[in-house]
């Protein structure tokens, strides 16, 4: 097993002072905090004079792709670097199909807020509410100067992560961290406008297909919701347009378990799932997946109907 080491703000910062040369990589299947760190982080590091490519081997698409800087992100390999930053990973398969180049390497680097595990040889991990918490006091150690453009991408990791600061992992930093991005220029009306506002015609239209057939467990105390790949295709929708659908299910009143079933290829389902005081990691992690106490995710293979019945099982356990 390799020898690891957690970091501080302050020796992360060291660290990265003393490389030229850095690659960052956005967790396979990107959110709002993986891009908005690597991209904040990496227009900080160039700042410094640093080469600093960014890569994830998921395209991105959705609301995500409306952002011009997203084009600095890379789904092929290149280069050679002093060292290898994943971003918002909390186990090194999350880096994707770039996992195995990542473990070959000696110099290597985690920036996470998931409470995951120590799998490269320095790690920066805090319990926060999103990961460009963590790149934002790295970045005021390593004494860059914020502009709007790195304000934006903090911000949007931070306003995605939580919510728009409406889930439990939501506390004073984080709003205490939004006013000084705001004040450094940050655009939130587009940020909040984009991931909490704006919808398509037909992307409402499957929301309203997918409320219809909501199911109930346990008196109301699980609410499951799911999408098929042949109800995305027939809206010409792609798959980013079940992002936040879980909180539908968990608005229900009488919820302790939220959970949103996507199809994610041939007998192959995504599971979001969200808890009112109920540790929906643990469930999560049954099957292989991972996230914080109250949203976690996971990959479940099998048929439709075995998959929600292992589901709705293993909930029950606890509930």
């Amino acid at each position: 097993m390799k020898s690891t080491k957690k970091l501080t703000i302050k020796q992360t910062a060291q660290l990265i002072k003393q490389c030229s040369s850095i690659a960052l990589f956005a967790h396979t299947n990107p959110d709002g905090d993986t891009v908005g760190s690597c991209i904040a982080l990496a227009h900080g590091l160039k700042q410094l004079g640093k080469t600093v490519e960014i890569f994830c081997d998921y395209p991105i698409t959705g609301k995500l792709a409306t952002f011009d800087e997203v084009k600095l992100i890379h789904n092929q390999f290149f280069g050679k670097y002093d060292l290898f930053v994943a971003v918002d990973c909390g186990d090194i398969f999350r880096t994707g199909e770039f996992s195995g180049l990542y473990d070959s390497q000696k110099e290597t680097l985690t920036i996470d807020h998931h409470g995951g595990e120590c799998f490269s040889k320095y790690n920066c991990l805090f319990q926060y509410a999103s990961t460009c918490q963590i790149v934002f006091e790295i970045l005021k150690e390593l004494g860059v100067e914020f502009n709007p453009t790195i304000a934006t991408y903090l911000y949007m990791g931070l306003c995605t992560d939580t919510g728009n600061f409406s889930n439990s992992n939501t506390d004073a930093d984080s709003h205490n961290m939004a006013g000084e991005l705001i004040n450094l220029g940050a655009d939130f009306q587009h940020i909040n406008r984009t991931f909490f506002r704006d919808i398509e015609l037909n992307e409402l239209k499957l929301h309203a297909r997918v409320l219809s057939r909501m199911r109930t467990y346990y008196d109301g105390q699980m609410i499951l919701l799911y999408v098929h790949q042949a109800d995305i295709d027939e809206f010409g929708l792609d798959n980013t347009v079940t992002t936040g659908l879980v909180h539908y299910a968990n608005d229900v009143v009488t919820a302790k378990v939220a959970v949103c079933v996507s199809q994610d290829g041939e007998n192959a389902y995504k599971v979001s799932m969200r808890g009112k005081n109920y540790n929906v990691r643990e469930v999560c992690q049954h099957f292989g997946g991972g996230g914080h106490l109250m949203a976690a995710g996971c990959r479940i293979c099998g048929y439709f109907e075995d998959v929600i019945e292992q589901l709705v099982r293993v909930v029950g356990f606890t509930i």
